[in-house]
């Protein structure tokens, strides 16, 4: 009888010294299902032959170092938490191992993550790379749209770098996590990773936002819509980015947000799928769904209409070419509408049912953070310019002009050694067709001069008439 003791579920708030005075024989202790939020440290000394010790479902989110020191007996330990297992390193058995992202060797506990992780940095990176150099290098006609896509751009390109700020810091702690998770997720730098998300991830949407409003307007209204000047684009661009900004920031502010908004988990990523009533989840929860299925909504619609005024306007289309170039733009429109379901509507999805109270599988919050997330900024650089004919043109033309201004004439056919022009024209004179031959020839002398002569061969062509008017038609080359 003395041997357990279930507390389950009698709403126990403080544990105090002396609690379990005169329990020395205690050695299976249960204690989930309550509201504990403080713990001192000296109350269990007096169970010291505890072997098995629940907490799990509670409110405290740290434990003094001290407090498991007099159970050097215990084997097993349940927390909610993996992270509070750094305080019971003696005990045998300490659960959780892991919250589906990191686990008590890796900051990334699946292997696969672990290599797609380096995989989508370096895909975000690149890509977005190329592309604010490539609308550098090779101006647009659309200015205003291509400084759209250069924001657009930039803001993909800071996911890729919180993607590789994670890598890095997964080696670094890889078979040791456990040892620094705490002093990771209260860093400065686990901090920096969640602003440069959060900063990502809402530029993103309001620049994509912008980026389809010029263009339904542009589709739907070509005739009555003016095009904003590149100084209303880039007040309006900065007005985006600067909200974007105050949003990221926020969090850093203490009270309603806690110590740990954004060092909730390791890859510091304020989603709050685990712990989805934790401080600051409102903000979350405002953030990842309400902006994001806003922005989703009138994405859909935008596209679906666009869609739906090209095919309208390729149904009188005569032009088999024209019907083609049309159809391709519905089918890249179509495109961009079911990515943006991809990254969105899985991160609403599971953030709804989180909130619900339902069980979400711990290993999907990694998959959202490290798959789902980056997926619209690695694939914005394919579908907004690197397959787009444009693009593709100046790349072609940059290529070229290198080619040629690298290429050295060959010594054997240079106009210092003999150089032969062949030009044939039709010119009309009179009644009939003079056909005009004309040679060049360079003909190359000892030391370094050269002499050239040109020779001029005119002939007539005989039996060749036309009609008096025949002066009147333009020269037509031969």
């Amino acid at each position: 009888m003395n041997g357990e003791k279930y507390l389950s579920s009698n709403k126990l708030v403080h544990l105090k010294d002396g609690i379990f005075l005169n329990l020395t024989l205690l050695r299976i202790l249960t204690l989930n299902e309550n509201l504990i939020e403080t713990i001192e440290v000296a109350v269990f000394t007096d169970v010291p032959r505890l072997i098995s010790l629940t907490f799990e479902h509670n409110q405290f989110d740290e434990l003094d170092n001290g407090v498991l020191k007099p159970l050097q007996k215990l084997e097993h330990i349940y927390f909610d938490r993996f992270e509070l297992c750094i305080n019971a390193l003696h005990v045998k058995d300490c659960y959780p191992k892991g919250d589906g992202i990191s686990s008590q060797e890796h900051l990334l506990d699946n292997p696969v993550l672990r290599a797609s992780v380096w995989i989508m940095a370096a895909i975000g990176c690149t890509g977005n790379m190329i592309v604010l150099l490539g609308r550098l290098l090779a101006p647009n006609n659309n200015v205003v749209h291509s400084l759209y896509l250069r924001n657009l751009a930039m803001s993909d390109l800071l996911m890729g770098v919180y993607l590789f700020a994670i890598a890095v810091a997964d080696q670094h702690y890889r078979g040791v996590y456990l040892l620094y998770d705490g002093a990771w997720r209260k860093s400065f730098m686990c901090n920096l990773c969640g602003f440069l998300c959060t900063l990502s991830c809402e530029s993103s949407v309001l620049i994509l936002t912008l980026v389809t409003w010029d263009r339904f307007v542009s589709v739907t209204q070509p005739l009555a819509r003016k095009q904003p000047s590149p100084r209303t684009a880039a007040l309006t661009l900065v007005v985006l980015w600067t909200l974007a900004v105050a949003v990221a920031l926020a969090p850093f502010s203490k009270g309603y947000f806690g110590n740990q908004f954004y060092g909730s988990n390791g890859v510091c990523l304020p989603l709050h799928i685990h712990h989805p009533y934790d401080k600051g989840w409102q903000y979350s929860a405002v953030m990842f769904m309400v902006v994001n299925a806003l922005a989703l909504i009138f994405i859909c619609y935008a596209y679906l209409r666009m869609i739906h005024e090209i095919r309208a306007s390729g149904v009188a289309c005569r032009s088999t070419r024209q019907s083609q170039e049309r159809d391709k733009v519905a089918q890249r429109f179509g495109i961009i509408v079911l990515t943006d379901c991809m990254c969105w509507v899985p991160i609403i999805v599971v953030k709804l049912v989180a909130l619900a109270g339902c069980s979400v599988p711990k290993d999907l919050y990694a998959w959202l953070a490290i798959f789902i997330l980056p997926i619209n900024s690695a694939l914005n650089p394919v579908l907004y310019t690197l397959t787009t004919t444009v693009f593709k043109k100046q790349v072609r033309k940059i290529i070229n002009s290198c080619i040629h201004k690298n290429r050295r004439p060959d010594p054997q056919h240079s106009a210092s050694d003999s150089g032969f022009s062949l030009s044939f024209g039709v010119f009309p004179k009179g009644g009939s067709t003079r056909r005009i031959l004309t040679y060049r020839v360079g003909l190359r002398k000892s030391g370094n001069e050269d002499r050239k002569s040109d020779i001029l061969l005119q002939g007539t062509q005989s039996s060749l008439t036309t009609s008096k008017n025949s002066w009147k038609r333009p020269p037509t080359a031969v």
